[in-house]
């Protein structure tokens, strides 16, 4: 909970302080909390020297690892054209030969083949190609820790660096706390980093790219101190938000720490909400963004921290709206669990919370069920599509993925090798001789499961007393919120437990609980990992838990045993590991058992999975994954970023412009000029709509024709009274506006006309089609809305639909793809087509859609002198009625094509909402 665990790591009092490693005097000023200067200019010119040629190293690797991975990439789509050239072939023999089994008669050359050895030859060619790049990656990752190595050089106190490597956009990294701690001598500033998983975590990512930190320094300060601290914080590449310290304490405590920290952590019954604490948390993160926006240049990328920001996207995103930076790429990192989504609708702000992180590009967790529980209340409380790794919102593709973090498993390598270490390792075997080790290391919090392993080793020695004198467990449990009532009588219930269990197996010699209740050096730390036989970690609910990773990356020598919960992020990364449920005491304690009595060769074949792993995917390697998943699906972003918005003004300049020609609005209905509705019948149109659409048909030489998926029968019940042109069922029926009539009227017909039957006034696109398709579909309909509650079947003229928008959301999404596919089975021999819409499924003629209407209208009037096309919707079906126009009027100037909602489109402009719509037209409305 504390600014020390966010990837749940070990805590300790200051690594730096006790890193015998470091070797930069100015890295020691650093540590100690001394004023931190420039470096030296004596070396400058060697350094700056070997950094050019270093750094021509590194852009060389790249461009190399680049085209190597185009060709991979080619490699792929081979392998993939080739299986799918075969599969269409072996299909095509079976159904004409009725064989079945495999097929070579009739293949030449490299056909002539098993598929297993056709596929070998492809994969070949890629696995050569790609050990051409991971050789060609490991030169570029070699050049460019030289390059980061002579950088820290020339200035090591820095945290983050200006990046010099020509990249025009820079990363910003935003977390609750700035990761210093400061302190004042005179009228002198000084800092010294602290210590804390998040730290360690970006301190490995600084060796791959630089960056600039931002966040709270830890309390408020006046004016005059504010500026000699935000002059000392740029120097090393941070900067401070400031919070006075009413907000600052019910923000992080009263909100973040009391309502989502024990939420996450599925302990509902410690959240405690009070107005007051949202408030602050609000006014924290406003705080936070507005601090940004002074910072932030358009193209950069912004990597927002944690729960305690999780509002600070969508505030940001706004800010940066309003200043036109709309090519700032924003990514936000959960380091705790994110809970089912049965658990967190229990939030009272439970919206505003999944709102807030939503206006960011990338979204990262570091596990699927996390990322999983995330999609699913997503969908469940704000009715969102999603797919397994995004989720759409206002328009927008929201991409979510998994990022585990890890460490720096170097430095507890080289700690190890230190004489400090050493030492310390001796005494330990020494004090430990003829005794097998057990060791856990966990933050005093309800989480951890300290209680549940203390009963767990209880068990264990009741169970196996021949361990009894043999076996201790070493429990470092560093203090966390001592203040709080939930806490005090945690600590109370340890204390008991420690003084039951010692009491009862402990004798003058023997100590079965050796219980440290306070930090450890980062010596001592690594000193006691590898001097244990086993690790225990009984977390209840954790983010990921970085001990386990500490451990593996000290027992080189000893290959210990990580037995470790299932219900910590950790276990879904790190095979090799005894998996348990720290709330089954008898399994725990049958795994401590497993772990003691393993063999060497068991033990060590664990450990190498476990350690291969941890020395892979390191801290820097979830940083650079991170940045680089944020660079590639901001892409598209940057795309839509040039999609510019439509404004009033622009709508009437052209709309007036053109006085004294036709003019020619094609509005789609449904989500367009009324927001969607559950139930057909409820989507009336509204006073307002109609009285828009009324004074807008009425404007001199203009027509105006309104879309919809309705009946007939509702658009001429809407729309009574008024002279629109109407466009049902997707386009199969229209009809013209009075005034387009009388005007077509005057026209000669020309031969070579397509004919088109007209039923009651209405045009029909569909010729004759056989009825008995609704015989086939309609049973199958009726089966899925008898078994997916919440959903209905709407019986057009000629088109069926089957709507699921009221039902379960993710078992109605399950229903409708295997409607589907059953859909595609009955009618793959009928000239019909199955639409997948927005929460609906509907079945049609084929090649009958919005922009076959238009063109049908459009050969209608075509004697008409059009000045004015504006074609406005929402939906994927408009797309291509968007394409036809720009076809159709390239040449006209003054043609608006508009979706509403920002998204990846054929329109010119974009709207952001009905609203916006209805703004629009009412202008228009009144533009003459």
């Amino acid at each position: 909970m504390s600014e020390s665990t966010p990837a749940e790591s070990s805590p300790l009092a200051n690594p730096a302080a006790d890193d015998s490693a470091e070797k930069s005097s100015k890295a020691k000023a650093a540590s100690n909390g001394t004023k931190l200067k420039p470096g030296t200019p004596s070396t400058a010119g060697t350094k700056a020297n070997d950094s050019k040629v270093t750094k021509k190293m590194v852009k060389e690797a790249e461009q190399e690892l680049y085209q190597l991975l185009l060709k991979k990439k080619q490699a792929d789509r081979n392998l993939i054209e080739a299986e799918n050239s075969i599969y269409d072939f072996e299909t095509s023999y079976f159904e004409s030969s009725g064989h079945e089994g495999n097929v070579v008669h009739g293949f030449e050359g490299y056909l002539n083949t098993s598929r297993s050895e056709r596929r070998h030859m492809h994969f070949t060619d890629a696995d050569r190609i790609f050990s051409q790049s991971s050789a060609t990656f490991k030169k570029a990752q070699e050049a460019k820790i030289a390059a980061s190595l002579l950088d820290s050089d020339s200035d090591e106190s820095e945290i983050g660096t200006t990046s010099n490597t020509g990249d025009p956009s820079r990363l910003i990294v935003v977390s609750n706390r700035l990761p210093v701690t400061l302190a004042q001598s005179g009228n002198e500033w000084s800092f010294k980093l602290s210590s804390g998983g998040l730290v360690s975590a970006l301190s490995g990512l600084k060796r791959e790219m630089s960056f600039t930190w931002v966040g709270w320094p830890g309390k408020d300060f006046g004016e005059s101190d504010r500026q000699k601290i935000n002059s000392l914080l740029k120097e090393n590449s941070c900067g401070a938000v400031y919070l006075d310290d009413e907000t600052a304490e019910l923000y992080y405590n009263g909100f973040a720490n009391s309502i989502l920290w024990p939420l996450f952590h599925y302990h509902p019954g410690e959240m405690i909400f009070e107005d007051a604490a949202w408030d602050a948390y609000q006014r924290a993160n406003q705080a936070f963004a507005e601090s940004l926006l002074d910072q932030v240049q358009d193209g950069d990328l912004v990597w927002i921290q944690d729960y305690h920001l999780m509002l600070l996207p969508r505030m940001l995103r706004k800010l940066l709206d309003e200043r036109g930076l709309r090519s700032v790429k924003i990514g936000w990192f959960l380091h705790t669990p994110f809970p089912s989504s049965e658990l967190y609708r229990i939030l009272p702000v439970r919206r505003e919370i999944l709102e807030g992180v939503l206006a960011a590009d990338l979204l990262g967790f570091h596990t699927y069920d996390y990322a999983r529980h995330f999609l699913s209340s997503c969908t469940r409380i704000l009715g969102l599509p999603s797919a397994p790794n995004s989720v759409e919102c206002e328009g927008r593709v929201v991409h979510v993925g998994t990022f585990p973090i890890g460490i720096d498993p170097e430095k507890f390598a080289e700690a190890l090798e230190t004489s400090e270490v050493q030492g310390r390792l001796q005494e330990f075997e020494q004090k430990f001789k003829g005794t097998r080790v057990v060791v856990g290391v966990d933050r005093l919090d309800y989480i951890k499961g300290v209680p549940q392993k203390f009963l767990a080793f209880e068990h264990f020695l009741t169970q196996h007393p021949e361990h009894v004198g043999r076996v201790v467990l070493v429990q470092v449990a560093v203090p966390s919120r001592g203040d709080v009532e939930e806490y005090k009588q945690l600590i109370s219930n340890v204390n008991e437990l420690v003084g039951r269990i010692n009491g009862r197996f402990g004798t003058v010699e023997y100590t079965p609980i050796h219980f440290l209740h306070k930090s450890v050096t980062f010596t001592e730390l690594v000193s006691l990992y590898a001097v244990s036989d086993v690790c225990l970690i009984t977390s209840t609910r954790d983010g990921m838990n970085l001990v386990s990773y500490e451990y593996v990356a000290s027992q080189q020598q000893r290959h210990g045993v990580l037995v470790l919960s299932e219900f910590a992020g950790a276990a879904q990364s790190l095979n090799g590991s005894l998996i348990i449920n720290s709330w089954n005491i008898e399994e725990v304690a049958d795994a401590m058992n497993q772990a003691l009595s393993m063999s060497a060769e068991q033990r060590a074949a664990n450990f190498n999975m476990l350690y291969k792993y941890v020395t892979k995917y390191t801290a820097a390697y979830w940083g650079v994954s991170f940045i680089s998943e944020l660079k590639r699906v901001s892409q598209a972003a940057d795309e839509l970023a040039q999609l510019p918005q439509l404004t009033a003004q622009v709508a009437c300049d052209k709309f007036t412009a053109v006085s004294g020609r036709t003019r020619l609005l094609l509005l789609d209905y449904d989500g367009t000029l009324s927001a969607t509705r559950t139930i057909p019948e409820f989507a009336r149109p509204s006073p307002q709509i109609l009285r828009m659409l009324r004074r807008l048909s009425e404007q001199p030489g203009t027509l105006v024709y309104v879309v919809s998926g309705r009946t007939r029968a509702h658009m001429e019940r809407w729309f009574e009274g008024l002279d629109l042109g109407l466009v049902a069922e997707h386009g199969l029926f229209y009809r013209h506006p009075q005034a387009a009539q009388k005007r077509m009227a005057q026209s000669p017909a020309v031969d070579g006309d397509e004919p088109k039957r007209k039923l009651d006034g209405w045009y029909c696109l569909v010729e004759h089609t056989d009825p008995q398709w609704r015989d086939t579909v309609l049973p199958l309909f009726q089966h899925y809305a008898e078994r997916t509650p919440g959903s209905f079947i709407e019986e057009k003229e000629i088109d069926i639909t089957w709507h699921y928008r009221n039902t379960d959301p993710e078992f109605g999404l399950w229903q409708a793809n295997e409607l589907k596919i059953n859909l595609e089975r009955v009618l793959s021999h009928l000239p019909l087509t199955i639409v997948d819409g927005n929460k609906t499924v509907e079945v049609r003629p084929s090649s009958v859609d919005k922009a076959y209407a238009f063109r049908a209208i459009m050969g209608d009037l075509r004697d008409l002198d059009l000045g004015f096309v504006m074609g406005i919707g929402d939906g994927r079906g408009d797309e291509n009625a968007f394409s036809y126009l720009h076809a159709e009027f390239k040449r006209l100037p003054a043609l608006i094509t508009c979706t509403v909602g920002r998204k990846s489109t054929h329109a010119k402009y974009y709207l952001p909402n009905v609203d916006s719509v209805l703004s629009i037209l009412s202008k228009l409305a009144g533009s003459d």
